[in-house]
């Protein structure tokens, strides 16, 4: 089934609707989950999950993101737990809602996830897919709780025009903060 918003996404793919459509849509489901993507970022820096010590702005932690010195001071890890409820409540309700499960190779390598409730996820492909697997497998996503993360990878390349759509997404994320990429 493909959400509304990947529909959005192949609408404008194909010549029927103005790629601020796109961008409009994708800006509301960042909205209504309270989730912020950043494309300028290397999850190897800092990879998991995150808390500030104090509360800062989304500038101040992309900033902190590129020195482990300066991130370290300000941010501690969530712990596996807390990790994990982050992504209980948080991204997997987001992923599921919007449609947008993409590979991590393809999106969190190298993308910045900050949360409204103030927690930043900065995670390896390979910290994700297993996050996903572990999200797909507890919602029984297509009738199953058996997904690891290669099952999942390889599921979800196969959805229709997935190379196309997240080519743009990709091009969105830049765009919705500020960065015109035209793809």
């Amino acid at each position: 089934m493909t959400r509304p918003l990947i529909t959005s996404f192949l609408t404008h793919i194909d010549g029927q609707a103005s790629r601020e459509v796109a961008l409009q849509a994708y800006r509301e489901a960042e909205e209504k989950h309270g989730v912020r993507i950043y494309d300028d970022h290397d999850a190897r820096v800092a990879p998991g999950a995150f808390k500030p010590h104090m509360p800062i702005s989304e500038e101040r932690v992309r900033t902190l993101t590129r020195s482990w010195e300066q991130f370290d001071r300000a941010l501690e890890p969530l712990g596996r737990g807390a990790e994990r409820e982050l992504v209980i409540r948080s991204l997997g309700p987001f992923v599921s809602d919007t449609g947008l499960w993409v590979a991590g190779a393809d999106l969190a390598a190298d993308h910045l996830f900050i949360f409204r409730s103030g927690e930043v996820g900065s995670w390896t492909a390979e910290q994700w897919d297993q996050h996903l697997a572990n999200w797909a497998a507890v919602t029984q996503d297509q009738g199953r709780d058996d997904w690891t993360a290669e099952r999942l990878v390889a599921q979800v390349r196969k959805a229709p025009r997935y190379r196309e759509w997240t080519k743009l997404l990709r091009g969105l994320i830049a765009e919705a903060r500020g960065v015109a990429i035209r793809v």
